[in-house]
């Protein structure tokens, strides 16, 4: 937890950026990173027990370059117990890489999520094991009063809302 304090007040991460193997329950709550908005070559993140969401963490996250990738992969989410939606609602752009998003069994927000918006590529990309979407009742902003504010876009031959969060909706790269 010392070593991402690190953090305040960067706006780029040259490399990569590995947060990892923290085990006890911790509060998240009081770490905001809204000066990032890249890095060049991926984000990892693998057994944090107690982070439920990344909006609050990087708020401003923009780009993950790939510039060296994790195995082909540039975003890696594996069993994060606690995770339950992704949320980095400002990503834009992967530029190179594939995602991997596996073993996360409280994990939401994941079929609302149309990552050929962000990445160039989405053949590679390797999601399983997660929490089954029946389970989860993603609701993007707006659908519950019937006036949505996201823009609809379509996966497999479903056409529906894409968001990242109840609060937050997808934005297509421009």
């Amino acid at each position: 937890m010392e070593q991402l304090k690190q953090l305040e007040g960067c706006t780029v991460v040259e490399g990569y950026l590995q947060i990892l193997l923290i085990n006890q329950g911790e509060d998240f709550s009081n770490f905001r990173f809204p000066k990032l908005t890249m890095i060049t070559d991926y984000l990892l993140l693998f057994r944090v027990a107690g982070l439920e969401t990344l909006s609050d963490l990087f708020p401003n996250l923009t780009v993950i370059r790939g510039k060296n990738l994790f195995y082909n992969y540039a975003l890696v989410i594996f069993e994060m117990t606690n995770l339950k939606e992704i949320g980095l609602y400002n990503l834009r752009n992967i530029t190179r890489g594939a995602i991997r998003i596996e073993k996360n069994s409280d994990l939401c927000y994941l079929s609302t999520v149309d990552w050929s918006l962000i990445l160039d590529a989405v053949s590679n990309n390797y999601i399983i094991g997660n929490k089954p979407p029946k389970e989860c009742g993603d609701l993007c902003p707006g659908t519950v009063e019937e006036k949505p504010l996201c823009e609809k876009t379509s996966i497999n031959n479903e056409y529906s809302f894409r968001c990242w969060t109840s609060n937050h909706c997808q934005k297509s790269k421009s």
